[in-house]
């Protein structure tokens, strides 16, 4: 396990965050001064010198729910109010994108430059605030020293360390699936096309080292291209990966229609006593986000995702019983529903226990109560 991955997942994570904030405060006609004290605001709040220097020290990952916390602290550190449905599709949805971005790197040093990608988001978003655009630049410049002397064996410890923190989620993202970036059950779905990573040739041959020398041709499943594009280490250089980038501004202009009537719903504030895992150092990263409460005044209230256009859904699995997300982020099979004839014929042919029994099925639901405690301690 990489020691150094929490930058990269974090300011990932808080990247897609700004995308999707910002494309969806100007699809529900939030004025634009509005939007710009929003983003603004997160900004300030996440590149804090306090936090960034408690972000950069070397520590194991944090956990989902870890993580999830930090970020709901994060995005009501503005005067933006989410109620919680929306703040879970909201990190749900970051999740899934830069999980999306680290399964297609080509080589492990992309995810450098796809986190660069998200770096660049943030100088331009902060481009008219002259010292918190500084502060961001400043941000890159220390991510570069940081990160652009790391071995491939060190880049490749930090993406299977990405890999094992996103291994087991399988969101289903409405934009993901309608493009045929995501099958049914929520696994992407890798492309065999585009280029090949830098300083590998086109698949296609395989040359025999005898003598003489000779080489057979083979047809490639895929279509590839040679890499020919150096990326830079420079501020808004060039990066030569799409992965990164705003995938929901070119989502704009083809949702406009559905989005015409979209109005910011009043909902009360999300509940800030959410429980967190109990670890020194989140209390101390969720301490340093929150040092200023944003005035009570101009508060904006917002159900980001009242139109369904970014909707997320649960994967499907024939062979699982339905799947909820309790109120305390954990997930809760239901038991009570399905097909249970098969237990029954079970139960019966025992002739030692009655699935109809109540007590029988309170029994059940208080041990998924405890799976759950066990679970999130």
């Amino acid at each position: 396990m990489s020691l150094k991955t929490m930058p990269v997942l974090f300011f990932n994570l808080g990247g897609e965050m700004l995308y999707i904030l910002d494309q969806r405060l100007q699809a529900q006609k939030i004025s634009s001064e509005k939007c710009s004290k929003v983003i603004n605001d997160i900004i300030r709040t996440m590149i804090a010198s306090s936090f960034v220097e408690e972000l950069f020290k070397h520590q194991v990952i944090y956990s989902r729910r870890a993580m999830r916390a930090v970020f709901d602290r994060l995005a009501h550190s503005s005067i933006m109010r989410l109620n919680a449905n929306s703040m879970d599709k909201l990190f749900d949805l970051m999740t899934m994108a830069v999980k999306y971005q680290v399964s297609l790197c080509q080589r492990p040093q992309e995810i450098l430059f796809a986190t660069f990608n998200h770096l660049d988001a943030l100088i331009k978003y902060s481009a008219n605030d002259p010292e918190l655009n500084a502060r961001t630049v400043a941000l890159f410049k220390q991510f570069v020293a940081q990160y652009s002397q790391l071995t491939p064996g060190q880049f490749q410890l930090l993406r299977a360390t990405l890999l094992s923190y996103f291994q087991d989620q399988h969101v289903r993202v409405s934009i993901f699936l309608k493009d045929g970036l995501q099958n049914d059950k929520g696994r992407f779905v890798l492309p065999l096309v585009g280029t090949v990573p830098l300083g590998i040739e086109v698949p296609g041959a395989i040359r025999i080292h005898r003598d003489p020398a000779s080489t057979v041709n083979f047809k490639c499943l895929g279509t590839y291209q040679s890499f020919n594009k150096i990326p830079s280490l420079e501020v808004a250089g060039i990066r030569a990966t799409k992965l990164g980038l705003n995938i929901y501004s070119t989502s704009t202009s083809s949702s406009n229609n559905k989005q015409q009537n979209d109005k910011a719903e009043i909902v009360p504030p999300v509940d800030s006593k959410e429980g967190v895992e109990g670890k020194g150092e989140l209390s101390l990263l969720a301490n340093l986000l929150g040092t200023t409460s944003p005035p009570a005044s101009g508060t904006l209230k917002i159900d980001l995702f009242n139109d369904h256009y970014l909707d997320m859904e649960p994967a499907k699995d024939a062979s699982s019983a339905p799947l909820t997300k309790s109120e305390s982020g954990g997930i809760r099979i239901d038991v009570k529903r399905g097909d249970r004839s098969t237990l029954l014929n079970i139960a019966n042919d025992f002739g030692e226990m009655s699935v109809n029994n109540e007590d029988n099925v309170s029994k059940g639901e208080d041990l998924l109560s405890l799976m759950d405690t066990l679970d999130s301690d």
